[in-house]
C-alpha cells in the first residue's frame, strides 16, 4: 500500500465519514427500522466472533417542554396570573462580589416564574392526552412557551464488546468484511481511473 500524505489522509477521512453518515442515513437507518422489531437485542459476530450487540429502541412517545420561559410567563400571567409566583433569587454581580468579600449579607433580587409543579402537569398534560384543561374548563392544546415536538423515529444503539476492535480487524484482514461492497464502491482493477 502507497503511503498517503497528511493531507491525502485527512481527505479521505473527511470523504469516508461523509459517505459512511449517508450510507447510515439513506440506507442503513431505514432498513433497520423495517427490519428490526423494536425492543430486539441482535448480537453482532464477526468470522463467527461476537463483537457486540444491536438494540432497536422502542419508539419515543412525544414528551412536552418548556422552549420559551419569558413567552410562557407573560402568558402566565395575562391569563393565570395565580399560577406565577415570585421567587427570590441571589443575584451575582461584580458589585456583590465586593460587597460579600467585605460584609457577606445575603443579596436577593426578586423575579417572577410560572409554578414548577403547574408547568409540569401542562407538560404531562399535553403528552398525554395532549391537552390541558383549565379550572374554568378551557381545553388548551398549546400554551405559549412550551413545546411538544414529534418523536423522531427509533435509532438503533450498537454496544461493541471490549474485544470488537480486535475481532472486526482480524475480519477486515481475514477478508470477511467487503468493505467495497458496503461503501458500494467500485473494486477496479488496479490500473489507472475511468
Amino acid at each position: 500500500m502507497n503511503d498517503l500524505t497528511l493531507a491525502q489522509r485527512l481527505a479521505l477521512w473527511k470523504w469516508l465519514t461523509e459517505s459512511l453518515e449517508a450510507l447510515r442515513e439513506e440506507d442503513l437507518l431505514p432498513e433497520a427500522a423495517a427490519e428490526f422489531t423494536p425492543g430486539a437485542r441482535i448480537p453482532v459476530k464477526f468470522a463467527g466472533q461476537h463483537a457486540g450487540w444491536v438494540n432497536m429502541p422502542k419508539p419515543t412517545q412525544r414528551s412536552a417542554y418548556v422552549a420559551d420561559e419569558k413567552k410562557l410567563l407573560a402568558w402566565a400571567e395575562a391569563n393565570y396570573p395565580d399560577k406565577v409566583e415570585t421567587v427570590e433569587e441571589v443575584a451575582v454581580d461584580d458589585d456583590l462580589i465586593a460587597f460579600l468579600a467585605e460584609h457577606y449579607p445575603s443579596a436577593l433580587r426578586k423575579s417572577q416564574r410560572v409554578r414548577v409543579s403547574w408547568v409540569s402537569d401542562i407538560c404531562a398534560a399535553l403528552k398525554k392526552p395532549g391537552y390541558y384543561v383549565t379550572l374554568t374548563g378551557e381545553k388548551l392544546t398549546e400554551v405559549p412557551g412550551i413545546e411538544l415536538p414529534e418523536p423522531g423515529d427509533p435509532v438503533p444503539r450498537v454496544t461493541l464488546s471490549e474485544d470488537a476492535a480486535a475481532i472486526i480487524a482480524a475480519a477486515w484482514r481475514g477478508g470477511d468484511i467487503p468493505v467495497a461492497e458496503f461503501l458500494a464502491l467500485p473494486a477496479g482493477d488496479g490500473g489507472e481511473p475511468a
